[in-house]
């Protein structure tokens, strides 16, 4: 009986064995390896399909780098992953924090994937402040503030012509992320004479507002940008937008979206932060012109959304492909040049 319960308790402990290589050999089992991802692009939305219609924010993303590239389901997430054969992927997280939180975790988490060297590329549509940026513009952004991690009231419920905001010290961590601002900078230098996109009707538009920087050509900047799960509108929004960047020192605002505190805390928790550019197109003015109420502000037909998709994507996918055709140089981290 003894020597049966040895031999069961080898056989046991050979099984476990065997078990663990196959997991961790992969592919000497029949099982597919490990697969490095080299660059990776997270868009928040698509209009229709990914490809051969109107074109949401994923769409030329999917038509240039996708169509023929393995899809792959993932648990947890809204949508497939793809990657491709040079090491591409790309995925549709869906929109607001809490929805690309958790997709962006559940990808990191997928056992399939090794993200340890990836580029992280968040490409998609914000509104844009008209004191500083326009239609069909492009913003690398260096730092993702949180508009509404705090402690904040309505206007008729605190001293009049006050801020109706506070922070809290101990949410600063998620509340400001900074990224890393050289290679923020050096996207910039890279894309910024990038030939943009422009439209007759958001022409006309721009020419509503006051602003100069509203009436200018589209452009590849830098800037602050700030998430809100809410899609505020307004001067007076707009004005809170800029305290609150100011209680973090972060630098004066440009664009507004609803995912990229989110994007940023994930990335930052798996210890990827230093690897991740946020890009983002503006396709409205987050105020009304003179003429407008907010709520006609809201509804109106910019001009901005077809050129901010196209723009966003002409900038995001140049240095997409240049990490990948000089992944020798990138693939231990952003190079310093």
């Amino acid at each position: 009986m003894r020597k049966n319960g040895k031999i069961l308790r080898y056989g046991v402990i050979l099984a476990l064995f065997f078990s663990c290589f196959m997991l961790v050999g992969g592919g000497a089992w029949g099982e597919e390896p490990i697969l490095p991802v080299k660059v990776c692009v997270l868009s928040m939305f698509e209009v229709g399909e990914n490809s051969g219609d109107f074109a949401g924010e994923f769409q030329h993303w999917y038509e240039n780098f996708f169509e023929e590239a393995r899809a792959y389901e993932v648990p947890g997430m809204p949508d497939s992953f793809y990657l491709d054969s040079q090491g591409m992927g790309g995925t549709v997280t869906g929109m607001g924090k809490a929805q690309s939180a958790s997709t962006l975790t559940a990808l990191l988490l997928d056992p399939r994937f090794d993200f340890s060297r990836t580029y992280f590329i968040v490409s998609g549509c914000a509104g844009g402040s008209p004191e500083r940026t326009t239609l069909g513009s492009v913003v690398w952004c260096y730092a993702a503030v949180d508009y509404e991690l705090g402690h904040s009231w309505k206007e008729s419920d605190g001293p009049l012509e006050k801020p109706t905001f506070l922070m809290m010290e101990s949410l600063r961590d998620s509340g400001y992320i900074p990224l890393n601002k050289d290679f923020v900078a050096w996207a910039w230098e890279f894309t910024k004479d990038i030939s943009l996109q422009d439209d007759p009707k958001a022409q006309a538009y721009r020419e509503l507002y006051l602003q100069e920087a509203a009436n200018g050509a589209p452009s590849v900047q830098q800037g602050v940008s700030v998430t809100a799960d809410s899609y505020w509108h307004g001067e007076g929004s707009s004005e809170t937008a800029e305290y609150i960047c100011s209680l973090y020192e972060a630098g004066t605002y440009g664009v507004t979206q609803m995912e990229d505190n989110a994007f940023a805390k994930v990335l930052k928790n798996f210890g990827l932060l230093e690897r991740m550019l946020i890009l983002r197109d503006v396709v409205n003015f987050d105020q009304p012109h003179p003429d407008q109420t907010v709520e006609e502000s809201l509804q109106a037909s910019s001009g901005g959304f077809s050129i901010g998709m196209t723009n966003g994507y002409r900038v995001g996918s140049a240095v997409a492909k240049h990490i990948l055709e000089n992944w020798e140089t990138w693939k231990e981290g952003f190079p310093g040049k």
